[in-house]
């Protein structure tokens, strides 16, 4: 009898050793068939699943993402206090960092790259749309306190800016040297200005 090939478990087992290989060795030094020996298949198993290593990248790009959203969807779930899940929201960049995606963080760079390099073209990395999506969650996070009377006037738009280029300005720099700082430890401090600021 032959065995049955769940075609989503494969696509996601390729889409983490991609990830794994992108971040180790750069999108263009990374080849088709390193990431098939990472994921333990054949080369010509990959081209079933994506028409090219551009197409393969941009799929990571949303798989990585998708992980990263995952984690803060539940990190904020349940949570009614716009105070404390605006704190909920830095505490899940700090355990994102404590989970295996901290590994692959290097990935970011390629990322950031292709992204900027492309983005006047029709592509799957949309920086645009992604900063747009983060901007719009951490405002609405904000626009809450205000509601609530947990925040003195401040601008939601412009402060969700500033915590967004924050959180990348700390993560570019630890990727580059992660004996400068403890990243989670510049986050949770990073989370404690906000705080203090919307309370007053």
């Amino acid at each position: 009898m032959s065995k049955i090939i769940n075609k989503k478990e494969k696509k996601q087992k390729i889409l983490q050793a991609a990830i794994k290989e992108f971040a180790s060795n750069g999108f263009k030094a990374t080849k088709i068939s390193s990431i098939a020996e990472s994921a333990d298949i054949g080369k010509g198993t990959i081209y079933e699943y994506f028409k090219s290593k551009d197409e393969l990248f941009h799929n990571a790009f949303n798989f990585f993402m998708d992980e990263i959203n995952t984690v803060l969807a539940k990190k904020i779930y349940n949570i009614f206090d716009p105070v404390e899940k605006l704190s909920a929201f830095f505490d899940a960049w700090i355990e994102i960092l404590e989970s295996p995606l901290q590994n692959f963080m290097e990935v970011i760079l390629d990322f950031w790259a292709e992204g900027i390099k492309n983005k006047q073209e029709n592509i799957s990395i949309d920086l645009k749309t992604m900063y747009q999506e983060y901007r719009l969650m951490i405002q609405n996070l904000l626009d809450d306190c205000m509601v609530e009377n947990k925040s003195g006037k401040i601008n939601t738009h412009l402060t969700s800016s500033i915590i967004i280029g924050a959180l990348d300005g700390l993560m570019l720099q630890w990727i580059m040297d992660r004996d400068a700082f403890d990243l989670k430890t510049a986050i949770k401090w990073l989370g404690n200005i906000i705080l203090d600021k919307i309370k007053y």
